[in-house]
């Protein structure tokens, strides 16, 4: 089976399971057709719904950004990804192919609006260092907290998420940090998106 193949049987079984009433209905004659086509069952059809993708990620934050989108878009939904750090940094997640979809133009959208604000923010900062060793560490102090910022600012959480933190326990150090990161801009991602669910020719 090719993975052309694969794919359109991917996206008709998203149809059964998420379409609209009318095309739900054709959906799954569709799939029937298929299934007795290239001769598969119920077991094949598990996987073949889910297909390992890969994401790029440059920054270390970048792989908190893709669990917080992920706990985000499928809060309670079990977390396994792989890193791949051979030749290029890569995570690799199996998805539903309408979650794919979801999940991928969000994670790009945030991914490249937050190392803009991250290189605004956070690299003036870094380039006062003068040495490799304490660059690294006020990395490490700066990343933290720009984050969650970030965050925050895009509204990527849920109200129980928040916690409270007394000023009043912080280091006059800590307050400067934080007062850097009031100029952080949040992401606004309003696209709407074209799953490419249909039903063409052929089905």
């Amino acid at each position: 089976m090719t993975e052309e193949t694969r794919l359109k049987i991917a996206k008709v079984y998203e149809l059964v399971n998420r379409g609209e009433a009318g095309e739900k209905e054709a959906a799954k004659r569709a799939l029937d057709r298929l299934m007795k086509r290239y001769n598969i069952d119920d077991s094949e059809i598990e996987r073949i719904k889910e297909k390992t993708y890969s994401f790029k990620y440059s920054l270390e934050i970048d792989k908190s950004l893709f669990l917080e989108l992920y706990d985000f878009f499928f809060p309670g939904k079990e977390f396994k990804p792989w890193l791949s750090t051979f030749g290029c940094r890569e995570i690799q997640m199996k998805f539903e192919y309408l979650d794919y979809v979801l999940f991928s133009c969000a994670f790009e959208y945030f991914k490249q609006h937050m190392n803009k604000e991250y290189k605004k923010i956070v690299l003036p900062q870094l380039k006062r260092c003068r040495s490799a060793k304490t660059r690294n560490a006020r990395r490490a102090e700066l990343q933290q907290l720009f984050f969650g910022r970030y965050i925050i600012a895009s509204k990527l959480y849920r109200p129980e998420d928040l916690t409270t933190i007394d000023l009043s326990k912080l280091t006059q150090k800590e307050l400067a940090d934080r007062a850097k990161m009031r100029g952080i801009e949040g992401g606004e991602y309003k696209t709407q998106l074209s799953t490419g669910l249909y039903l063409g020719d052929g089905n």
